[in-house]
């Protein structure tokens, strides 16, 4: 290196289901016990580690369990891919022959769809090639991670579409120093034969230069053991490794220029560089930044562990590849002194960022105008996790859209068509002058000059303000009631894809707080209804009061047409109560379909809750696909031609389709039987295909789950 007393080590941790690499310098110091470390380098997360093994092996193996062409069941998986673990801990843990044989053996759980041997042999060779080969292949230093806009995997997980490992390690370590010594990390790196391999393969990179084998006896317990290093280090306030931030912090502005004034497509500024120290304080100011007041806004960050070199303030192109966007944040900046015309204009701002001990990004907007003494606060979470998984909250795919959509429609016309609803809710209902939502929206397209089909989100939304409004104008008449449900659920579907629509909803949830002013069929239908066309935007906590303030009528089998759609819609209630409706509509649509009778309703809501791809919740609300074989045991003795029964067809498209996830896959041979059933119905081959095979869901297909038409320009976050 050219520094007798500078080395660089190269950290590569390895656990059961990530892989990060970090390099470190190490210098001698003649002052100090021990050596002085610092980080220079830290790798962008790969969703790529131990776990990810376990299932090649799996994959491999099936075949051999199952039979040639044959698929085991969902439990039978789950219980090969944890056999596949330990066999693999167990095949690495130590040396043997190329022919040495190990044997797989599923517990006597089989289905009669499933056919093949419930035990199966391995040779170590062959485990031995399969990591080798698929996940720590022999590569030059110039070769990058295959790449691919399919790598962005259903349930929003930035899953990698190349599994080798060492071409991440060789893109790292791209126009870095040469590595000195490696420290493996992580139970997937115990076995000496995945160490020796990474440090020969760092070795070809180097022109035959080895790197030194750092020892680490427990590198299970590595995180535990630094976690306890860190907090004695300080509450001792003794030093600690130099780090400071990971990777550089960007923002998205418009209309400047790159530091050396040439034009970019996509201009970032530099807020926090990368190795800022915790709590230092960054200003950006002298660069002519303008802040949109009073109406929504849009902060788009990036990191890069690749600007190194870039400091605060500076301007640089977007590339791809070098810069990784983060959540935005949208948010309505008020300015208190600013009102009339002023307001809603652009105001020159600074920028500060800091970064805190607990890794929140810190930026603010402090006003550059010496006659407002504002400043603006704005967070962006830096912390590592994955976002958009329905966990816990159910958020699932209610995640806002990147892009910040304008309404469609004129400044002027926007403002004319929320002064009509106030005039509208405010007149009596008479013969002469009947209040129905029919009438108020065909004034309002007059007025906005374009179809309601057209408005957008935003436009929709911003109509909404003028609606909530008349709350109170509610108990004038069963008429303006009627009225005000029908525009609520208009203007708020599908309930979520809009930034503010969480404390829309809550506005709303008054309707069923307050109760109806008119009680009765007609006001409860439309209730109904509106809470199925925003049912997107409700909480796991509110879809569980309103179904059980609706399961005995469910039970009775006299539930209304517009109650049985809603059920089918609630897609965050708890599996039990999913399969109870499942059941109860099964039974019901039954005896209605057998007399010949009207039963679309309940074949709707069924396609629904049987559904493999929900709209907006995520994986862990999909039903058992034991409930989908229940259902078609129930209606293959049906005509699915009968016009009664058509919504069959649609009902098990989507409870049938691939899914790519064996949890929620129905078994091969069930998936088979239906096509056939819904081929034999003349159902076309290419929708079939969904049930056949994995197919990628589109926006289409999402979209065909609302009944009823989604706004214009509504993105759905995949």
């Amino acid at each position: 290196n050219g520094d007798a007393g500078l080395r660089h080590v190269l950290v590569i941790d390895i656990g059961g289901g990530t892989s990060d690499f970090s390099i470190f310098e190490v210098r001698l110091n003649e002052q100090t016990p021990g050596p002085d470390i610092r980080r220079v380098a830290v790798s962008e997360h790969t969703l790529l580690g131990g776990d990810n093994i376990d299932l090649a092996i799996a994959h491999f193996l099936e075949p051999r369990l199952a039979g040639a062409g044959g698929q085991l069941s969902g439990p039978q998986w789950d219980q090969l891919v944890a056999a596949c673990r330990h066999l693999k801990e167990h095949a690495l843990a130590a040396t043997g022959p190329p022919d040495e044989r190990f044997v797989v053996a599923l517990a006597g759980r089989g289905s009669g769809m499933v056919g093949g041997s419930q035990t199966a042999t391995v040779k170590r060779a062959e485990i031995e090639s399969l990591l080798l080969d698929g996940f720590f292949p022999f590569c030059d230093a110039a070769a990058r991670p295959y790449r691919t806009n399919a790598a962005l995997r259903e349930w929003g997980l930035p899953y990698p579409a190349d599994s080798a490992i060492t071409r991440h390690l060789a893109e790292f370590l791209n126009d870095r120093p040469r590595i000195d010594a490696v420290l493996f990390n992580g139970g997937s790196v115990r076995p000496s034969l995945l160490r020796q391999r990474l440090r020969e393969q760092i070795g070809r990179w180097q022109e035959g230069l080895v790197p030194q084998l750092l020892e680490n006896e427990e590198p299970d317990l590595a995180v535990a053991r630094g976690a306890a290093r860190f907090g004695a280090l300080l509450h001792h306030r003794s030093g600690r490794i130099a780090a400071g931030a990971a990777a550089a912090i960007f923002l998205e502005v418009e209309g400047i220029q790159a530091t050396d004034r040439a034009p970019v497509h996509v201009p970032l500024v530099c807020v926090l560089p990368q190795g800022a120290a915790p709590s230092q304080l960054f200003e950006i100011a002298d660069l002519g930044f303008k802040l949109r007041t009073d109406q929504l806004v849009r902060f788009q960050a990036y990191s890069s562990t690749r600007k190194s070199d870039t400091r605060a303030g500076d301007i640089v192109a977007w590339s791809e590849g070098e810069f990784h966007p983060l959540p935005p944040l949208q948010t309505i900046v008020r300015t208190a002194e600013l009102s009339g015309p002023e307001a809603g204009g652009m105001l020159p701002v600074s920028l500060t960022a800091r970064m805190n001990a607990l890794g929140l990004l810190q930026i603010s907007c402090v006003s550059a105008d010496p006659a407002i003494q504002q400043s603006w606060p704005l967070e962006f979470d830096m912390r590592e996790h994955v976002q958009g998984v329905a966990g816990a909250a159910g958020a699932g795919r209610r995640r806002q859209a990147n892009a910040l959509i304008e309404p469609n429609a004129s400044a002027d016309a926007l403002g004319t068509a929320q002064r009509q609803i106030g005039i509208v809710f405010t007149q009596p209902a008479s013969k002469k002058n009947k209040i129905t939502a029919a009438t108020i929206l065909k004034g309002m397209e007059r007025i906005l000059v374009s179809g309601r089909s057209e408005w957008n989100g935003s436009l929709l939304r911003a109509l909404w303000p003028a609606l909530e409004e008349r709350w109170g104008d509610r108990r004038r008449s069963a008429d303006h009631e009627e009225a005000w449900l029908i525009m609520a659920g208009f203007l708020l579907r599908p309930g979520f894809g809009v930034v503010r629509d969480d404390l829309r909803i809550d506005a709303l949830w008054r309707v069923h707080d307050d109760g109806p002013c008119f009680p009765g069929r007609r006001i409860k239908s439309q209730e109904y209804i509106l809470w199925r066309r925003v049912a997107g935007g409700l909480t796991r906590e509110r879809q569980t009061r309103l179904m059980a303030g609706e399961i005995d009528r469910i039970r009775s089998g006299k539930a209304p047409d517009e109650l049985v759609r809603l059920a089918g819609s609630l897609e965050l209630i708890d599996h039990d109560s999913k399969a109870e409706l499942v059941r109860c509509f099964c039974d019901t649509a039954v005896t209605l379909a057998r007399a010949k009778r009207h039963c679309a309703p309940y074949l709707a809501a069924l396609g629904l809750l049987l559904n493999r791809t929900p709209l907006y919740a995520g994986p862990e609300t999909v039903v058992s696909p034991d409930l989908v074989e229940h259902a078609y045991q129930a209606f293959e003795r049906f005509d699915w031609t009968a016009p009664e029964l058509i919504d069959l067809q649609i009902l098990f498209l989507r409870a049938a389709r691939v899914v790519d996830d064996r949890s929620l896959d129905l078994p091969m041979a069930l998936r088979g039987l239906i096509a056939s059933k819904l081929e034999k119905s003349g159902v076309p081959a290419l929708q079939t295909a969904k049930i056949k095979g994995f197919v990628p869901i589109g926006r289409s297909d999402r979209a065909s789950l609302y009944d009823d038409s989604l706004p214009p320009g509504l993105l759905f976050v995949e």
